[in-house]
């Protein structure tokens, strides 16, 4: 696809429902007491809500920084090449994880400050899904660019 907003705005609304699919597995298996959309309600609101409305918001919140991300990644890989796709994919995963991290903790955002080892691996895993995902996603999207 030669739009590079939207093919990178699907892609990273394909890879933010995979990953928040995984953390709602992982919180729901008790791995983890926190999900990707609790981390987007929380910097959208600022406060943990436990609602279903909050939830809602999370989810979206969640999504919305999923598709900006995917257009900065499919910008990334317009200015380099889609040569090891996958690899640049979970890189940017990982960044992502650490900036984004960084940045709660340093806001002293709830469910960033002091997360325990737990589930700041299980979010780094989800960082990693994410990565590959938005990689494949985009991918797809470009080979199948005439079906849209």
């Amino acid at each position: 696809m030669k739009d590079r907003l939207i093919a990178g705005g699907l892609a990273g609304l394909a890879a933010g429902v995979t990953q928040n699919l995984y953390g709602v597995f992982v919180k729901g298996l008790g791995i983890t007491d926190r999900a990707f959309s609790d981390f987007a309600a929380v910097v959208v609101m600022h406060t943990i809500q436990p609602s279903l409305v909050a939830g809602i918001v999370g989810f979206i919140s969640h999504l919305i920084v999923g598709v900006m991300f995917g257009v900065i990644f499919a910008y990334i890989i317009l200015l380099t090449s889609s040569r090891y796709f996958l690899l640049k994919g979970l890189g940017f995963g990982a960044v992502l994880w650490f900036l984004l991290m960084g940045f709660g903790t340093i806001f002293d955002l709830p469910l960033f400050s002091n997360i325990p080892p737990v589930p700041a691996l299980t979010t780094f895993i989800g960082a990693l899904i994410y990565g590959f995902a938005v990689a494949y996603s985009l991918k797809l999207i470009d080979k199948n660019s005439s079906l849209l």
